[in-house]
């Protein structure tokens, strides 16, 4: 097993580190030694600090060789095991009992602070083990209970509730939300800029203007190479931390091209633009075609001009594919492609698609990445690839697609969803998982993003066993979604989303059919947050064709509200009458 340090000088490979694992944790109990869990990301800076100087430390390395069962685990690779350890941030120092119990954590631990805890845990795990497991033992209890699940009725007063939160949390003088560091928030974003869309609420266009500015303007911007860092120290947008993840830029892009679809005078455009630009000059990996995860943070090289940047090494560039990020970028390049009009891009996210798609472990489950501690099957990786596959999907060149997304699907239902709430599970509970690992998570964010896909499966497929599985999925946070905060805004978007009346357009005719073209490409333009697009070509698509009952030899639109389809539209004047019409069911309930 391979473990990835700091690239700078350090001695942290001196530490006997073990994989995650039922392994690791079976030596501690026979040992009878406490685990020293450590959770670090490649794109880290404080990471790579604790590698050189804690981690460095010849005292320290000491006494976690003899009195610990040391774990080393990437955050990328395992987010199971990040959301359930970490400690508030990256690193993630966190010392457990032998059955993966936590006792005590921080994040960046100083050398000498470091000494200290590793003598004080392994002293009290020696002397006062009754009295640490007793406390262990009420600590879970009480999480427990703040866990139980609250199930209960969808209704608009969620969506309501939650964007006053958000209306609360901005900040007008310097846009975005809360105060410092700020975040970019690209969910909470995409939740208000759908807002508008159903409503056309004056001042969510106001804030979303503010911040989005602000963001592209700002210090958290690479204004030579492109691209976003993960966020600002401080309110003004100005000092960001300087790592560029993939994630990030990826669902930035897709509410930038978004933005610009809404406001086409905005100026988003460039701002797309130049994200790709840095995505495919820095991320994109032409032997694989795919995307790199991320790209390291360096104070220095950021501060540089193009002509400084020219004579510096560049930043490292962590080359795994992440499924889920893949996913997340395809979809974004989508966007991008529908609002700038531009072919390529959709090429790109067609050859991500395949490639991750084709990420299957020897079991079948569909690989996290391409990296050594990869797992399978997680919620955040099946959601964001059965969104792409459908995203690709209503491009209308790729009729394969929407099988992909039910295959997803499929292993969503089969292999995540809690029995106890309907919701979905973060990982497939798998036996033999040591520590907290074997404990049910159901993150709100990933539930949003799946119920979302499901949703939109549903009114494509035909099928409502998806929707009824989507709404099952949103029901079982009814009682809780407030604990979650501004986190909660894609959950409020994907209720919003079930409670309105999906909108599916189908256009029918030749593949070179000019009438065909005009009217796909106004149906493409619509932006109603519950829309879903066939483009059926007969001969291709007549499987379709028959389920839905258009005639083949008519070339025409449809515009289908819930159950009932317009009659037969032939020029795109009507069509666009229709959808507008179509987009006054979006009332806001009193």
């Amino acid at each position: 097993m391979s473990f990835r340090f700091s690239p700078r000088p350090n001695r942290a490979a001196e530490i006997g580190w073990r994989p995650w694992g039922e392994k690791a944790f079976q030596e501690a109990q026979v040992a009878d030694k406490p685990v020293l869990l450590a959770i670090s990301a490649v794109w880290c800076h404080w990471c790579h600090v604790m590698d050189e100087t804690s981690y460095s430390d010849p005292e320290v390395i000491r006494l976690i060789n003899e009195r610990y069962v040391p774990i080393r685990v990437d955050n990328d690779e395992r987010p199971d095991v990040n959301r359930r350890y970490n400690m508030g941030g990256w690193p993630t120092t966190a010392f457990l009992t032998p059955d993966g119990e936590i006792v005590h954590g921080g994040t960046y631990v100083p050398p000498d602070a470091m000494r200290s805890y590793l003598g004080s845990v392994a002293d009290l795990w020696s002397s006062q083990r009754s009295e640490l497991a007793h406390r262990v033992a009420e600590l879970r209890e009480k999480e427990h209970e703040a866990r139980a699940p609250k199930s209960g009725d969808l209704s608009f007063q969620i969506v309501d509730q939650v964007g006053s939160l958000v209306r609360g949390q901005y900040d007008p003088q310097f846009g975005g939300f809360g105060r410092e560091p700020k975040f970019p928030q690209p969910k909470l974003l995409r939740f208000l800029l759908d807002e508008h869309r159903r409503f056309g609420y004056p001042e969510i266009a106001t804030m979303l203007h503010r911040t989005l500015g602000a963001m592209a303007s700002g210090g958290m911007y690479d204004h030579v190479e492109g691209g976003f860092f993960r966020y600002s120290t401080t309110r003004q947008w100005e000092i960001p931390h300087y790592e560029k993840m993939l994630e990030d830029n990826a669902e930035l892009l897709a509410v930038y091209a978004e933005a610009h679809r809404s406001f086409p005078s905005a100026g988003y455009d460039r701002v797309v633009r130049d994200v790709i630009r840095w995505m495919d000059t820095v991320l994109w990996r032409d032997d694989a075609k795919a995307f790199a995860g991320s790209q390291d943070a360096d104070e220095h090289y950021y501060t540089l001009d193009a002509s400084g940047r020219a004579g510096h090494d560049a930043p490292f560039v962590d080359r795994t594919i992440y499924t889920g990020w893949n996913a997340l970028a395809a979809s974004a390049y989508l966007a991008a492609a529908a609002a700038l009009g531009d072919e390529h891009l959709e090429e790109r996210a067609h050859e991500a698609i395949v490639t991750i798609a084709h990420m299957s472990r020897p079991d079948g489950g569909l690989a996290h990445s391409d990296g050594g501690q990869s797992t399978a099957d997680l919620l955040v990786d099946l959601a964001a690839l059965s969104g792409a596959m459908l995203d690709v999907y209503e491009t209308g060149r790729h009729p394969h697609a929407l099988e992909g997304a039910r295959l997803a699907a499929v292993s969503l239902r089969d292999g995540l969803v809690d029995p106890t709430t309907g919701s979905f599970l973060d990982a497939p509970a798998r036996s033999g998982e040591p520590g907290r690992l074997a404990r049910a998570e159901r993150p709100i964010e990933e539930n949003a993003l799946a119920a979302e896909a499901l949703l939109r499966l549903a009114a494509l497929s035909g099928a409502d066993e998806w929707r009824e599985l989507a709404l099952r999925a949103l029901r079982g946070f009814v009682g809780e979604y407030r604990q979650w905060g501004q986190f909660a805004a894609s959950y409020a978007n994907a209720v919003a989303r079930a409670l309105a009346e999906p909108v599916v357009v189908s256009v029918v005719g030749p593949a070179d059919d000019a009438l065909a073209e005009t009217l796909w490409q106004r149906a493409r333009a619509t932006t109603d947050p519950a829309r879903s697009l066939h483009r059926l070509v007969p001969s291709r698509d007549d499987e379709t064709l028959g389920r839905l009952g258009f005639p083949a030899e008519r070339t025409a639109a449809y515009v289908c509200i819930g159950t009932v389809c317009s009659a037969p539209i032939a020029d795109e004047a009507s069509l666009e009458r229709a959808l507008g019409e179509a987009s006054r069911r979006h009332t806001h309930p009193d």
